[in-house]
């Protein structure tokens, strides 16, 4: 006679006890890492607070667990009657166990070593100790040291071996089996992927990584608190660190020729003001009809009349650079002065660094902060971020829509979040309640694929038949018009000063001097003071996304060291301002020169300004070409010993 089937002895259920037990493993490491490092944690650490992180680390520790136990999933829930055998079960429950031992043991064993890297271990930390040669030793030494930890380890390893529940699974499997095996394998599958993300597909792009832990904490230091060293270990895979180029092995000579210390002057004039930073999403140079007076011999007239406008009282310089073609690079860049290096900054072994930004440094003298973005709260991890930096208030998608006056969950447009034209209007009423002086930035979205406009104003912004993307920077820049005309009513307007920028250039380009490696990185950036205090005007020389910060924090009379990769524009000759980027390969800016680099060598040297369209190399035929080399390896060299030290922060 077959069994009767019993759903709580399935495999379904079994499996997920069995995630359990695992869960409760990595919670018990947690607690062991806290009381390992206790002395680093003792004086600003209450167990309530330890609870809090807890819960957020059950995100990390949940990707890591369905990313090491996705084989015993399968095994578990292959629909095929033939594995209901001893064979087959005892072989899944030993590769769960291996699996999760070794889990156990990375997460106790990193424990130890935290104290000297103050971060967990990471893809980076393996590329270090990869040649070194007294590893054995140095194990042995720690492991009879830490024979406790050996001890934990050997009990939950145990745990795992006594607790692990082989399916219930009837002899002669029915129907029933089959139907509930296909089932549970259609409902985990995508529920595993999502696990393994950290986040759901609907309220995320990417996955999370270890920089996401910034979100839960409110020090670098306590990241190693929420994060575990598997998962860690397996979202550093392919982003090894760069090796340090040693260009000038004197730090005099190097710091001589550029150095992103910024020392104020003796005397500073102290001006207060508020602080507004619009980040316009694919808001590039050749849509504004005023930065391109000379396209189409003259006729052009670009998407932007309000930008344009705007730009008769604003100052601008006759060159503006993005310092990276990708959203995700913008915040680091714009807010704490961080251009890219190869690599998205938030995803590198440094985004647990310690930073300084403008958010850090403007909190000393009293300023607060905020950060606004329309789209789900997780997008691009850009709340972690932007709390990693100090940013002491995050406005998304979650709290527009908790906010009636605006039309809430109606102005979702579909895709991404909030229409630019209902949130600005928010972030517009958002600032009237913040203490002043205020530092505030807004990431907008709504001129990005797939390039709609909300349904009132498909009559006004139309698509022209060059691309679609061109109604939405129509709709983007009336958005922007709306938000000043809500703006200047306001009592704190006249004491604020604007910057309106774009996270980077666009990949939808009609016109040739756009259409390469310099157009491309080609975004305006627009000093605009209502007050007329900062001097209007078109000015010579060169800005890029990573000027903003120096700049600013000098504008209103900031008046101690700190680290930023960029400059003060308004400060610097004409002739020695520069841009740097690098997302395919390096590329320095300097006067009417641009130099590009395989990572070695100079490869290419153009004048950008009269041959606009890269055709004539320069190298070997250009005098300054040695200087300007020197100067980029310079900025290089720095980066990547201010990153590697972790001592972005002046001293």
């Amino acid at each position: 006679m077959e069994k009767r089937y019993n759903f709580l002895q399935s495999n379904p259920v079994r499996l997920l006890l069995n995630l359990l037990w695992v869960y409760i493993c990595y919670e018990v490491c947690r607690i062991a890492f806290l009381f390992e490092n206790w002395n680093l944690y003792s004086g600003t650490l209450s167990w309530n607070l330890f609870w809090k992180m807890s819960a957020g680390g059950w995100r990390f520790d949940t990707s890591a667990i369905f990313y090491t136990n996705a084989v015993v999933i399968l095994l578990y829930l292959l629909p095929w009657a033939k594995k209901e055998v001893r064979w087959y079960h005892t072989m899944t429950k030993w590769i769960y166990v291996i699996v999760n031992s070794l889990a156990v043991i990375l997460n106790l064993g990193d424990s130890v070593f935290f104290e000297f890297r103050k971060h967990r271990s990471s893809m980076a930390t393996v590329q270090e100790f990869q040649n070194e040669g007294n590893l054995g030793s140095i194990f042995w030494e720690e492991f009879f040291a830490h024979w406790y930890l050996v001890l934990l380890a050997a009990l939950l390893i145990f745990f795992l071996w006594k607790c692990y529940r082989i399916p219930g699974t009837p002899v002669k499997p029915s129907r029933r089996y089959y139907l509930t095996q296909i089932i549970t394998l259609v409902i985990i599958a995508p529920v595993t992927v999502m696990g393994m993300r950290g986040n759901t597909f609907f309220t995320a792009t990417r996955p999370i990584a270890v920089s996401y832990a910034h979100n839960f904490v409110d020090d670098p230091l306590q990241t190693g608190i929420v994060l575990n060293t598997p998962f860690s270990l397996i979202r550093t895979i392919g982003q090894l660190p760069q090796k340090t180029p040693v260009y000038f092995t004197e730090q005099a000579e190097l710091d001589a020729i550029y150095s992103p210390l910024h020392t104020p002057a003796d005397s500073v004039s102290p001006r207060r003001k508020n602080i507004v930073i619009f980040i316009v999403e694919s808001f590039a140079q050749e849509f504004v009809g005023a930065l391109n007076k000379d396209l189409d011999n003259g006729t052009y007239k670009g998407y932007t009349p309000f930008a344009d406008s705007l730009l008769q009282h604003s100052l601008y310089f006759e060159q503006s650079f993005a310092n990276s073609g990708f959203s995700i690079d913008a915040p680091p860049s714009i807010l704490a002065s961080i251009p890219r290096m190869d690599r998205p900054f938030v995803l590198s072994p440094y985004s647990l660094n310690h930073l300084n930004s403008i958010a850090t440094e403007l909190k000393n003298i009293g300023y607060h902060s905020a950060f606004f973005h329309g789209a789900d709260n997780e997008s691009l991890g850009f709340n972690a971020f932007v709390k990693s930096i100090g940013f002491e208030k995050y406005f998304g998608r979650n709290e527009f829509y908790a906010d009636n006056r605006f039309g809430g969950k109606s102005e979702f447009d579909g895709t991404w979040g909030v229409w630019d034209e209902p949130f600005l209007q928010y972030f517009c009423v958002e600032l009237g309640e913040m203490p002043q002086p205020f530092l505030a930035s807004v990431f907008t979205l709504s001129s990005h694929h797939p390039f709609a406009v909300p349904d009132k104003y498909k009559d006004v912004f139309v698509d022209e038949g060059l691309h679609k993307l061109h109604k939405c920077i129509r709709y983007a820049d009336f958005s922007l018009r709306r938000f000043f005309e809500t703006a200047s009513k306001q009592p704190w307007f006249n004491n604020t000063i604007f910057v309106i920028t774009a996270d980077h250039g666009s990949s939808k380009r009609t016109h040739d001097v756009y259409k390469n490696e310099v157009g491309g990185f080609r975004i305006p950036i627009i000093f605009y003071d209502p007050s007329g205090e900062m001097p209007a005007g078109r000015h010579p020389g060169i800005v890029q996304q990573i000027d903003i910060m120096p700049t600013l924090l000098n504008y209103v009379g900031y008046d101690r060291p700190y680290v930023a990769f960029g400059k003060d524009v308004l400060n610097t000759p004409a002739e020695e301002t520069w841009a740097f980027n690098w997302d395919f390969f390096p590329q320095y800016f300097k006067g009417d020169y641009v130099m590009r680099s395989d990572g070695e060598n100079v490869t290419e040297i153009y004048n950008y300004v009269s041959d606009p369209l890269l055709r004539d190399n320069l190298k070997g035929k250009f005098p300054q070409e040695k200087e300007m080399e020197r100067e980029m390896q310079a900025i290089i060299q720095s980066y990547m010993q201010r990153m590697t030290s972790n001592t972005y922060q002046a001293e």
